[in-house]
């Protein structure tokens, strides 16, 4: 009788052991994280988003500035303008798993709905580089407008979408080919897009363009002063506007700002982590990210980060 108690004993802590092992391997896999690129240190930033902490600092190459991560392969693409180069981290370990040479500096980085491929711009050869994920190199190129700085996929049509700051305009590519190009303001920068909608927005004018991608019309609204970068979620537009220190909070049914509030000093770049209604900022100029509840658009709180934090691109870990 007592040698099969203690079976059922040592059982029951096997079983127990296990679902711990079961828990942590799964709640550290799903842990939400933010990748800040910290072009002044040379170092991105790892911020756990339930802690609300720095948890680690990982060095990179010379000036870190684009950023996009991959969900489901658990990788973050990291371009580095000093060396001209690509840090590959695995954001499992967090650890650089590969460094990929560009022989120019990358800008922007976005990838494809499947993961595939990864697009870099390249701001002085006014060139889209193409990465393959699996091979981790750059196969392909594609010409493009004078200084190429945004870039972003659209899901719905298949579409690769770029801002070109001193064309001032929109190319919108379909497997590499140019199928239209559009004006936008003067100076368009950050560029993001949503369903049939693309949005940029235009540091010199003081705007944002808003361009329907079916029937190709175009809508400008005024925010603050030198917009950077735009996001949208839901009806809401969010804008950072590097010298006003705020973001324009944009009503997206009336297309109209109907509001700003502070961040830290030059906000650059922004993204949001859907399952925790979180906005979370990058700001250049107080080396921080402001993080606000999608709720309430209240500040919950702001991190110091690293020096010169950016993160252009997508840099949340869904």
């Amino acid at each position: 009788m007592i040698n099969r108690n203690k079976k059922i004993i040592v059982i029951l802590l096997i079983s127990f052991l296990l679902s711990l092992i079961y828990f942590y391997s799964n709640h550290h896999k799903s842990n939400p994280k933010a990748y800040i690129t910290n072009q002044g240190n040379n170092t991105v930033s790892v911020v756990d988003l339930i802690a609300l902490e720095v948890i680690k600092t990982i060095k990179v190459g010379i000036a870190p500035l684009g950023i996009t991560i991959l969900n489901k392969k658990n990788l973050a693409f990291i371009g580095n303008v000093g060396t001209d180069d690509i840090s590959v981290i695995d954001t499992r370990t967090d650890q650089i798993i590969k460094t990929i040479k560009l022989n120019t500096a990358p800008l922007s980085i976005t990838s494809n709905p499947d993961e595939s491929k990864v697009y870099v711009t390249d701001w002085f050869k006014n060139n889209v580089l193409i990465i393959s994920v699996d091979e981790m190199k750059v196969i392909e190129s594609i010409k493009v407008g004078k200084t190429p700085s945004g870039i972003t996929f659209n899901e719905k049509y298949n579409y690769l979408i770029i801002t070109n700051r001193d064309s001032n305009t929109m190319e919108v590519y379909k497997e590499n080919k140019l199928i239209n190009s559009l004006s936008t303001g003067k100076h368009p920068f950050g560029v993001h897009t949503k369903g049939q909608y693309a949005y940029t927005a235009n540091v010199y004018d003081d705007s944002i363009t808003i361009i329907n991608l079916e029937d190709w019309t175009t809508k400008i609204i005024k925010v603050g002063a030198h917009p950077y970068n735009i996001l949208t979620h839901q009806n809401l537009g969010f804008v950072t506007n590097t010298v006003d220190d705020s973001l324009s909070i944009i009503d997206l049914k009336i297309g109209k700002e109907i509001k700003q509030i502070y961040t830290g000093e030059t906000p650059e770049n922004l993204d949001v982590h859907r399952k925790l209604n979180l906005l979370v900022v990058t700001n250049w100029g107080s080396d921080s990210i402001s993080v606000y509840s999608l709720k309430n658009l209240k500040l919950i709180k702001e991190i110091k980060t690293g020096a010169q934090s950016r993160s252009f691109g997508e840099f949340i870990l869904q």
